[in-house]
């Protein structure tokens, strides 16, 4: 869904996220095995191919409300004006190639990248499919049956983990999603949208927060001028594919 680019993103406003809350967002991600990337083309996994586009997946997706926050601040602390500016206008929510991916391929917000950039090729496909074995009669069938649809799609051939002593329980978080519990947990607590914007959401969706998005869509509602929201967000939810 492409729509024109916001004028947003004031240079004085305060950080969004608090320091406890940070920490626990990375107490998460320690949790998830490192992996290191030996692709003849580094960042190919960050664009989309025409069956990928077909198919409604996304780059940087999904993302939760805590993970914006922290992509924010860091983008606001370590990214000139004009680029801060253009990275928080995007509004389209499923990019070819993902906003923050270097002329090099590299990732630009490494740091502070999502979960699901981090848990990306973690998995062999044999350790995919061990773990869902293990994990029926013991978890909701449908827990095994996501955690198999998304694990499927993002094994990779050419990663190599770098702390295999945290696999197993790594494999253990996805399935159960423990991972996305917590940044559920750190969403209700840090997400706080205006009482105007709130209304707004509520009348347009029936939701009082949206759980995650993609980088447009959180811009959109988080950042976008509350007028041009009155006007277009209405139209810019039917539109779109991929708000929980």
């Amino acid at each position: 869904m492409k729509t024109p680019l916001l004028q947003i993103a004031p240079s004085g406003e305060r950080r969004r996220l608090s320091e406890s809350s940070r920490r626990r967002l990375q107490a998460v991600y320690d949790q998830v095995p490192a992996v290191s990337c030996h692709c003849d083309r580094l960042g190919q996994c960050c664009e989309l191919t025409k069956e990928e586009m077909e198919a409604d997946f996304a780059t940087m997706y999904p993302l939760y409300a805590v993970e914006y926050l922290n992509i924010v601040d860091y983008v606001r602390d370590h990214f000139d004006a004009g680029q801060r500016d253009a990275l928080l206008g995007i509004t389209e929510e499923r990019p070819v190639r993902c906003p923050f991916v270097t002329a090099d391929g590299g990732c630009s917000i490494y740091p502070v990248r999502p979960l699901v950039c981090r848990t990306y090729g973690v998995l062999s496909r044999e350790a995919v499919e061990e773990t869902a074995r293990g994990a029926r009669g013991k978890v909701s069938a449908q827990w095994v049956s996501s955690f198999l649809f998304t694990e499927r799609h993002t094994v990779c051939p050419h990663t190599r983990t770098q702390a295999p002593e945290k696999l197993a329980t790594h494999a253990q978080n996805m399935v159960r999603f423990n991972y996305e519990r917590e940044l559920l947990a750190l969403g209700r607590e840090t997400e706080r949208l205006e009482d105007a914007r709130a209304a707004l959401l509520l009348a347009v969706t029936g939701l009082k927060r949206v759980t995650r998005w993609t980088w447009g869509g959180y811009n959109v509602l988080l950042r976008a001028p509350f007028a041009w929201l009155k006007r277009h967000f209405a139209g810019y939810w039917r539109r779109s594919a991929l708000a929980e």
